[in-house]
């Protein structure tokens, strides 16, 4: 059977023959672009395209899984053989089922699919490519040399079917790039970082990644360390972002209910100062995780997490969602057919607010912009304590002074939320979590 030929509803009524209780059939097919280049040169393009199905069935309360990539008849027999087989030896779970009430059956995706990306030619990615390496170069004659600059793509369909009248699809690309550039002067060298992801080929700004990269880059040299002190952090979008992306584990209710995150005991109670929100949006308009339906077919949604500084919910699928005796939020997430739903984010991120971040810098008289964290992935869950390398540039009577590298911060989580004292204008997505600029009343930092 061919992939044209597949039909993932023919499947689902094979396996409803087989005296199960519930099933479901996940099909997806990806294709994915890379393109490397270095001294104006390619390096590599690399093209991947993958493709299968995945089956859940559950019988009497246990859940069994399979996969195949292999569309053949009797192969895609063995795979419901094995889903079955893996069910009856699987032990009996009360909160196992499949979503119901849900029935889509259009495909959708508008807005979701950009088919520039897919015509521009290789040709005219490659060319993107070197401009942004050789706008990086032209930015400032200290940049010396590129450490990777590359163009990439990926575009998915998805189709899924289950046995409570479920059938959804959509199809979904979208297309970005990164620059990684080495300034050098008087002996001392320093890296700098740009990218950009977008669901638009239109949209994507070769010119402004490579300007970035050289620009972090440049402002880090001849960087010097500070003494311990206790003062203002304003953290740019990215780092703003990279505490998101700790918290979004956090936020899960399956690690809530697990007894693994600090918000674990916490839903109703103030998590952070009331200038702080955190939502994640299924629904985002040209947000890289966008999509009608999760991994399970439960139609996508904008929850607001933390609102006003109070913890209002969790991420939900449908099983942590039965767990906890609620309903799911649109949050189960599949990387692929080859793995079974988990609660993960979509567009997480910080909303804007109405201040400028030059306004917030000049209201410091001395503080420390934080443009990069080192190791906050090491954060106690439980805890939430913390404690990282940061580097970034000296604020002194409101202005940025000289560059600062070799501190270290450290502290709790939720102390550090509730020392949020002003939310920025300029939210920024970095892949499919974004944030504002960020003001941070005292921090304890160390030289």
């Amino acid at each position: 059977m061919t992939n044209d030929e597949l039909n993932p509803k023919e499947i689902l009524e094979k396996i409803l023959k087989r005296n199960v209780d519930q099933a479901e059939v996940y099909f997806t097919s990806s294709k994915t672009l890379q393109i490397d280049v270095l001294d104006q040169k390619v390096e590599s393009i690399d093209g991947v395209t993958d493709q299968g199905l995945g089956i859940r069935v559950i019988k009497d309360k246990r859940l069994g899984f399979a996969f195949t990539s292999d569309f053949d008849e009797d192969i895609l027999e063995e795979t419901i053989d094995q889903a079955i087989h893996n069910a009856k030896n699987a032990e009996v779970d009360e909160f196992n089922g499949l979503p119901r009430g849900i029935v889509v059956q259009a495909e959708s995706s508008a807005g979701l699919y950009d088919r520039a990306i897919i015509e521009t030619s290789v040709e005219k990615k490659i060319e993107l490519a070197l401009q942004i390496e050789q706008t990086a170069y032209s930015t400032d004659k200290r940049i010396k040399k590129t450490q990777n600059v590359s163009y990439s793509d990926s575009e998915v369909e998805v189709w899924l079917v289950n046995s409570n009248g479920f059938s959804g699809k959509f199809k979904s690309n979208l297309c970005g790039a990164s620059a990684q550039v080495i300034a050098t002067n008087d002996g001392t060298m320093e890296m700098g970082f740009g990218m950009d992801y977008v669901k638009k080929f239109a949209d994507l700004a070769a010119d402004k990644i490579g300007q970035e990269a050289a620009e972090k880059a440049c402002m880090m040299l001849g960087a010097k360390s500070i003494p311990s002190q206790n003062i203002p952090l304003v953290f740019d979008p990215f780092v703003g972002t990279s505490i998101l992306g700790i918290l979004s584990s956090m936020l899960s209710a399956d690690d809530a209910q697990k007894g693994k995150s600090l918000f674990a005991d916490k839903l109703g109670q103030r998590v952070s100062s009331d200038v702080l929100n955190i939502i994640d949006n299924g629904r985002l308009p040209g947000g890289l995780d966008t999509s009608p339906f999760d991994g399970e077919g439960v139609p996508t949604q904008e929850t607001k997490l933390i609102d006003k500084g109070m913890l209002k919910t969790f991420l939900y699928n449908t099983y942590t969602a039965n767990k906890g005796k609620t309903k799911s939020t649109g949050n189960a997430s599949r990387a692929s057919f080859k793995g079974q739903p988990s609660v993960g984010t979509t567009n997480f991120y910080i909303p804007a607010n109405q201040h400028k971040p030059e306004q917030m810098i000049k209201s410091i008289k001395k503080g420390l912009y934080i443009t990069r964290v080192m190791g906050i992935h090491t954060a106690n869950p439980i805890s939430g304590d913390f404690s990282v390398g940061a580097a970034g540039v000296m604020i002194e009577n409101g202005q940025k002074t000289f560059p600062v590298r070799g501190v270290t911060i450290a502290g709790n989580l939720i102390d550090m939320l509730k020392a949020v004292d002003a939310v920025g204008s300029d939210l920024r997505f970095f892949a499919a979590v974004g944030s504002p600029t960020l003001l941070v009343s005292g921090m304890s930092i160390s030289g």
